[in-house]
């Protein structure tokens, strides 16, 4: 039995049989409530699944992360500033002389050829007369050079005098033109070599001649000697009288002296031939001279005309599309060194150029993915381009970073198939994929960092 006090202050013995009965009854013994109905509640609850298995639960969940962290692998990344240039890139067309822009010949975003005129600037002179000058300058410069100067009689030089600052050049190169072409042509010097020629041919057919001649003098005096030698003979045997050998040694002289003649006739043959040679040669000299200072006064004229176009003349560097540099018209004033047009070629070739700062320059190497948004095109919309990692430099800029470039083996095609328009130096930010890391080995290196502190 035990002793128990109300609340009432009475005293209620109350035994284990009791209260066991009491419980099992629902608590309420004599009207007494034993057991409140919360805990009761609280008794009578059954636990949840996960609660009851909790901790297996829990291992689980915890091999599965540990898992998917080893699974799966997030790349790490260096990032910078890019510019997109292509391999032959747009070149300027700037003035090099200030004035207005007296006319211009093509349009926005035209097709335009290497050299062809886009503008002409003011000048004293006709700027098509120059131009035409030039054309014939190049149609006969080349026959000129390889010694056929007989083409400026094909092509006479046309009549220009509009020619502004070139006219004194002009007027220069026409009187050597006009002596040039008087030697060229049927004149004193083309008739006087016509005539050395004939004297040429004259004074061989005389040699051709004193040589037969001489020939038979040779015989006529080996024919006289020997008939000296035998009346010599005859005379030593005192057959003959001496006064008939002398009258045969007499003749043998003359045939000698006629042989000394011939001989000497042949000579002055040989030195009115050489003497020909030598006045051909001078003469060929002075039309080869002649030549010379033509080929320099056709250069001169050349540069002289180059300098000229090349001041007042706006001409396309390269083959492309043409686009104005800002809003221009006739009749502007430009000064010197002012850019006009770009002459944009379509070469379809690109690199980007990459500045690196040094947090992380070491994890980059050749061949790696770099992921390049335009800032001009958003990623959202245009995608981006893809390009590997071609070059490193071993220094870094005075701005203290690396210079990389990226080659770009799809161009400016996108990973959304979308093209861009190519503009000189594209901004744009880069990332470079250095290497793929497990999300478990950047926890644990993260881990060890903290630890080391």
């Amino acid at each position: 039995m035990n002793n128990n006090t109300l609340p009432n202050g009475n005293n209620v013995q109350i035994s284990e049989q009791s209260v066991m009965e009491s419980s099992s009854f629902g608590g309420v013994r004599g009207g007494v409530e034993l057991i409140s109905i919360e805990v009761k509640e609280i008794i009578s609850y059954r636990p949840h699944w996960i609660i009851r298995n909790g901790n297996v639960f829990f291992l689980f969940v915890l091999l599965g992360v540990l898992a998917g962290s080893w699974l799966i692998q997030y790349p790490d990344i260096v990032r910078g500033t890019l510019r997109i240039t292509a391999v032959n890139g747009p070149k300027a067309v700037v003035t090099k002389i200030g004035g207005n822009l007296v006319k211009i010949l093509v349009q926005n975003e035209q097709l335009v050829q290497a050299g062809e005129p886009l503008a002409y600037m003011q000048s004293t002179g006709v700027h098509d007369e120059v131009m035409q000058l030039q054309q014939w300058i190049r149609l006969i410069e080349k026959p000129v050079t390889k010694e056929s100067i007989e083409i400026i009689l094909k092509y006479p030089l046309p009549v220009f005098n509009n020619l502004g600052e070139l006219q004194s050049e002009y007027e220069t190169f026409r009187l050597q033109l006009k002596e040039t072409v008087q030697v060229l042509q049927s004149g004193y010097y083309l008739q006087k070599k016509q005539t050395l020629y004939k004297d040429i041919v004259y004074l061989q057919e005389l040699k051709l001649n004193l040589d037969k001649q001489n020939n038979l003098v040779k015989k006529e005096y080996e024919l006289q000697k020997i008939d000296y030698d035998a009346k010599d003979g005859l005379a030593k045997e005192k057959v003959i009288a001496p006064l008939e050998l002398n009258q045969e040694k007499g003749k043998l002289l003359l045939k000698e002296q006629g042989l000394e003649q011939m001989t000497a006739q042949l000579i002055n043959s040989s030195i009115a031939s050489h003497n020909k040679q030598k006045e051909l040669l001078d003469l060929q000299k002075f039309v080869v001279d002649q030549k010379i200072k033509f080929q320099s006064a056709l250069l001169n004229l050349k540069s002289k005309t180059s300098e000229w176009l090349n001041l007042y003349v706006l001409s396309a560097p390269q083959t492309g599309k043409l686009f104005y540099a800002s809003y221009i018209t006739e009749n502007q004033v430009a000064g010197v060194g002012t850019e006009l047009f770009y002459i944009q070629p379509d070469s379809g070739k690109y690199f980007g150029l990459l500045a690196a700062g040094q947090n992380g320059i070491g994890k980059i190497s050749v061949g790696q993915d770099v992921l390049i948004k335009v800032q001009g095109y958003p990623s959202e919309q245009f995608g981006y381009l893809k390009g590997k990692v071609g070059y490193i430099s071993s220094l870094p800029n005075r701005n203290d970073s690396f210079q990389i470039k990226v080659e770009l083996p799809y161009g400016l095609l996108t990973n959304q198939q979308q093209q861009f328009q190519f503009r000189n130096n594209l901004l744009a930010s880069a990332e470079v994929i250095t290497k793929e890391r497990r999300l478990l080995e950047r926890f644990s290196g993260r881990l060890f960092e903290m630890l080391r502190r």
